[in-house]
């Protein structure tokens, strides 16, 4: 079109030259397009010598709204250009000027097109989603999303647009990438990172989002943003299950040693805050090589899984269980109030472990030995309590397995061997070494306190106080259980007589009998002999006995209870529910209470079946005129449940620790009752 413009002004218009430049329309661009015709006698002319034309030349501007599109430029023959001349060739530059801008924005639609097509071929074949969003509008609405993204999240595109996207979060808000994703959104920024978005079925999938805006020509106004979805599931899932490994044991899947370490440290870190205890145990499986051996390992593997899940369920969601290797397990307690409660779980573990386990059509019983090292007490870090804890499980290994012991710093120091232990004990009954604490019971009904349990301590000159789980099974398995129990008989009346004596209100003090002490022929004798002694009437005392303990020889059990009975002596079933429980027998014992185990009351607030547990005993107990009291109560939501359930006494941490007789004298003496219903203790 361009070169028929100037043959037409050549040869129509008998100019000498016509020649038109065209400017490309780039800055960059120096060499301009040109057009030159040229008549005869100037055969070969370039636009630079267009300057030095001896004949009258005028050049005349190509221009449409504004844009500069080139030159025209037209030599006479002779003589110069008139008006009529002049304004001719002025509306000819304006014609052509605006069909080259006319021809050029046709083209540029055209390419626009092109590039159009040749994105969206792009977006339609990306295996990643492609999302765009409206940055202009409230909650910048989908646009447009490509069949990726309805590949990946299962919604159609014209389910989604004019959506926000949060949709894919649904209620799944606390992520920390939400944050990156809404500061990109308010600061116009590129951001990346990894969320969790659920699929149309509701199904998650890990997206690998990044998020660019898209700005206009001047390049300051974001008028929408890209999204790039990946989906990144399976390569989470294997770098989640890569930790996993790291941490849990394969065979079990308890925590392994590495992940131990953390727990035990979080555990000490959250009891220093709160100032609590931490316990540590370290279980070992007795005699595990038997069973190995004799079964293969492939049982003995199934036998381990079954020993881990029973270890689950006698702790809390907060509690950790781990496996170090073989048959060795590692329990962490955190939060605990003292040493009684982690004797309490130690002997919930060992009955859950002494059930029979089916082991190729076998039943085969189970025993471990536990050691326990306590946080501050033992070590204020991991490495020391376990240290402290494997001692003292081999202390429990040394002394006949099947128990659990407390580690005391004499296993390091003095290195006491079971003989050593043996003699300590004896002379500790010489010494007087031995003593009694008394934890209050008191009534659910008047808030007052009518009784307490007795509970021997061992004050050794050189390690300090020792607690009844750490000699207690040691006096049992020696006899030394025989004079402890008279020891501890003899301090109880004695010092209730002395309070007698001092004008305080009589009170009923429980003592517990061991299975050595009730097999004892006798018993009823010394209890008489100690009473009148002491100028007491046997109504002063409660014998505590347990279920096994009643149950392995039911006729003579019966008779010896009707003869500490006709001694006025009050008796309570203790840990019922723990141990092997005959309704029918039950109501054949001349017992006067049961007293709930506190391994049921601590999770009565959060398990339903140990909330069930005591509601039945209570029940029953009441159907069977007996008193009920329950063991280890600490807070004041189980307090109210055992009211709610109608349980008549209790005694725990909630109200008071076990205190040397002194405290317990001013205790009493103070009034101090329980708080009515509603208040806090």
């Amino acid at each position: 079109m361009i070169a028929g413009v100037c043959d037409a002004l050549i040869e129509v218009g008998g100019y000498a030259v016509a020649a038109i430049r065209l400017s490309t329309g780039d800055p960059a661009t120096t060499e301009p397009t040109r057009t030159l015709r040229v008549i005869a006698g100037h055969p070969s002319l370039l636009w630079s010598e267009l300057e030095h034309l001896q004949e009258p030349a005028l050049s005349l501007p190509l221009t449409c709204d504004g844009d500069d599109l080139g030159l025209l430029r037209v030599a006479h023959i002779s003589g110069p250009f008139d008006e009529t001349e002049r304004e001719t060739l002025s509306t000819i530059a304006a014609d052509l000027s605006f069909t080259i801008a006319t021809l050029r924005a046709r083209l540029a639609h055209r390419q626009l097109d092109d590039q159009i097509r040749q994105l969206s071929r792009a977006l339609d074949s990306s295996s990643n989603g492609v999302m765009i969003t409206s940055s202009t509008q409230l909650d910048h609405p989908i646009v447009y999303v490509n069949p990726a993204f309805e590949r990946i999240t299962g919604y159609d595109a014209a389910e989604v647009v004019g959506q926000s996207g949060r949709f894919l979060v649904r209620d799944d808000l606390a992520q920390k990438g939400l944050n990156e994703i809404r500061a990109s959104l308010r600061e116009h920024r590129e951001g990346h990172t990894v969320l969790r978005n659920y699929r149309k079925d509701g199904q998650l999938f890990w997206n690998e989002l990044s998020i660019a805006p898209v700005r206009d020509e001047s390049g300051h106004v974001t008028t929408h943003f890209v999204s790039i979805i990946n989906d990144v599931t399976e390569r989470i899932a294997y770098e989640q299950q890569l930790e996993y490994h790291a941490t849990h044991d394969v065979l079990t899947g308890l925590a392994n040693r590495n992940l131990l370490s953390d727990r035990i440290e979080q555990a000490i870190l959250l009891a220093r805050h709160h100032e609590k205890l931490v316990g540590v145990l370290l279980l070992d499986l007795d005699r595990f090589k038997l069973i190995n051996d004799g079964f293969g390992h492939v049982p003995a593997d199934n036998l381990l899984k079954a020993v881990a899940g029973r270890l689950a369920r006698c702790v809390r969601d907060t509690d950790t269980v781990a496996r170090l290797g073989g048959d060795e397990f590692v329990v962490v307690l955190g939060g605990v109030e003292d040493l009684d409660s982690v004797a309490s779980i130690s002997a919930k573990i060992m009955r859950e472990l002494s059930l029979p386990l089916n082991v190729e059509g076998k039943e085969v019983y189970v025993t471990t030995s536990i050691g326990i090292a306590m946080f501050p007490r033992d070590g204020d870090h991991g490495e020391a309590l376990l240290r402290n804890a494997d001692v003292a499980m081999y202390r429990v290994k040394e002394h006949g397995r099947n128990n659990y012991r407390f580690y005391t710093p004499e296993m390091s120091h003095m290195a006491l061997d079971r003989l050593d232990m043996e003699g300590n004990l004896r002379r500790a009954l010489e010494r007087d070494e031995i003593t009694v604490f008394y934890q209050p019971i008191v009534s659910l009904k008047t808030g007052a306190i009518i009784g307490a349990e007795a509970l021997a301590r061992w004050k050794h000159p050189r390690i300090g106080m020792i607690h009844p789980p750490e000699f207690i099974p040691l006096a049992e398995e020696t006899g030394l259980i025989i004079p402890l129990g008279e020891r501890i008989l003899r301090l109880v009346c004695t010092q209730l007589a002395a309070w007698r004596q001092a004008g305080m209100p009589p009170l009923q003090v429980a003592l517990n009998i061991s299975a050595r002490q009730f097999r004892q022929d006798d018993l009823p004798g010394l209890v008489r002999r100690t009473l009148d002694e002491a100028g007491l009437e046997g109504s002063a005392l409660e014998f505590e006995l347990t279920e096994s303990m009643v149950m392995h020889d039911v006729e003579n059990a019966i008779a010896m209870l009707r003869e500490l009975k006709q001694q006025g002596v009050a008796l309570s079933l203790d840990d019922f529910g723990t141990g092997y429980s005959s309704l029918a027998y039950l109501k054949r014992f001349p017992i006067d209470a049961l007293k709930i185990d506190r391994s049921f009351v601590r999770d009565i607030d959060s398990e339903p079946d140990d909330a069930a547990i005591a509601r039945a005993v209570i029940a029953m107990a009441h159907s069977l005129d007996l008193r009920v009291i329950a063991e280890g109560v600490e807070n004041d939501t189980q307090l109210g449940l055992l009211r709610q359930y109608g349980c008549d006494d209790f005694q725990g941490f909630l109200f008071s620790r076990p205190i040397p007789a002194e405290e317990f004298a001013l205790l009493l003496q103070s009034g101090r009752c329980l708080p009515p219903p509603g208040e806090k203790t």
